[in-house]
């Protein structure tokens, strides 16, 4: 376990350096293995979640492309994650989302929100990134609604299979 702990500030090393145009293919390498890490691991060790924490809140990270594929693996490795890391994880997406400036990545942020917070969680979630979705540039609006439609979806198939196995 501490050896794979260890891979944490080589990983961050690696996406500060990586430059603007090449960082989606450092991002998504990056997730690979702290992915592969993690499949390793028991639990979500601490250090493995506040590096996501860390990267959801330095520009350094979230000013580049491909972030988003570290939600991936969030939602990948639900099952991992503690109350308080889904506490802190909503904190850390509303205290930054206004300047999350890449769609993608606040596509990904409005679709894990979706799929793994309850209704009454998310919905609160989504009126509070919708107000700084109104600030951001034109093209950057849309996806608070596009989790909505998620959540939506995902609250009928819940629904659904609750009806199945009754």
């Amino acid at each position: 376990m501490k050896e794979s702990q260890n891979k944490i500030p080589s990983y961050r090393e690696e996406l500060l350096n990586a430059p603007h145009k090449s960082a989606e293919s450092s991002f998504q390498k990056i997730a690979d293995s702290f992915e592969d890490d993690l499949l390793e691991l028991d639990g979500f060790p601490e250090s493995y979640f506040e590096f996501v924490i860390e990267l959801l809140s330095r520009s350094e990270f979230y000013s580049k492309p491909g972030l988003w594929n570290f939600m991936l693996v969030l939602g990948t490795e639900r099952h991992k994650m503690l109350p308080r890391h889904y506490a802190a994880l909503a904190n850390t997406i509303v205290g930054n989302y206004a300047s999350f400036l890449d769609g993608d990545l606040c596509l990904a942020v409005c679709d894990f929100i979706a799929r793994n917070y309850t209704t009454a969680e998310a919905a609160q979630l989504f009126n509070r990134l919708l107000e700084q979705e109104k600030e951001k540039p034109q093209e950057l609006h849309g996806f608070v609604n596009e989790g909505r439609k998620i959540l939506e979806l995902e609250d009928a198939r819940r629904l659904k299979g609750a009806h199945l196995r009754a």
